[in-house]
């Protein structure tokens, strides 16, 4: 049960993998009409993995089906509450950009493998993983490390516009500065949205750190709370 479910979600970061891997080459070569050197090896092991991916997902969710082995079919999807299914797409997204970083760093900033983004991808892949089986370090992590993100992305939104940023070219135009806002303030609204998930009820009982019965007594008292007074 559990190794259907590590090889389902293996396939799906995989293709994800691949598939941010591949990006900054297919945009390179769409702008310039052109291939550049590395951009078409980046897009044949972006392909590999991404084909690779999908067919692995595809393969246990079919077996399950062939065999209709409806339980385990459940334990892929309907038993991992919404919250924390959106948790790991997340996870998920931010695991792909660090691929388009890496490989916009290999092909057109000199080689560079080193930036903010290699030093978080392997704790995120290991709280990814650890959300799969259902860790509760992993909501500890995942929810400290969500608080800590949106704090420092609505910080950076408050510096953008006083920042002495350069670009290639000269000094960063306003609407340069306002791309940046833009992207920064979606890191930040999923930062938030990670916290505020992994705060409900359904996430925390997944990870076991509460109870169906202190749930239950939760939601009643705020049915109660919110009845009117006669």
């Amino acid at each position: 049960m559990l190794t259907n479910r590590l090889l389902f979600f293996s396939g799906i970061l995989s293709a994800a993998l691949g598939a941010g891997g591949m990006f900054p080459a297919i945009v390179g070569w769409s702008v310039r009409g052109t291939w550049q050197q590395g951009e078409p090896a980046a897009v044949a092991v972006g392909l590999i993995l991404v084909l690779a991916g999908l067919a692995t997902a595809i393969a246990i969710f079919h077996t399950l089906r062939t065999f209709r082995n409806f339980h385990t079919l459940r334990t892929l999807d309907t038993s991992i509450p919404a919250p924390v299914r959106a948790v790991m797409t997340a996870n998920l997204l931010f695991l792909a950009f660090c691929s388009l970083e890496l490989t916009d760093g290999l092909l057109y900033h000199g080689g560079r493998i080193f930036y903010w983004t290699a030093v978080l991808f392997l704790p995120a892949l290991a709280v990814l993983y650890g959300q799969v089986l259902a860790q509760p370090w992993s909501w500890w992590a995942a929810r400290i490390l969500a608080a800590l993100a949106a704090l420092w992305f609505v910080a950076f939104i408050a510096i953008i516009p006083f920042a002495h940023l350069r670009g290639p070219t000269g000094p960063t135009p306003w609407y340069g500065r306002l791309y940046m806002i833009g992207v920064t303030l979606v890191f930040a609204s999923i930062a938030a949205y990670v916290f505020h998930s992994l705060g409900r009820s359904e996430a925390r009982r997944y990870f076991g750190l509460a109870t169906a019965e202190g749930i239950a007594d939760t939601n009643a008292t705020r049915k109660t709370c919110s009845a009117p007074v006669s």
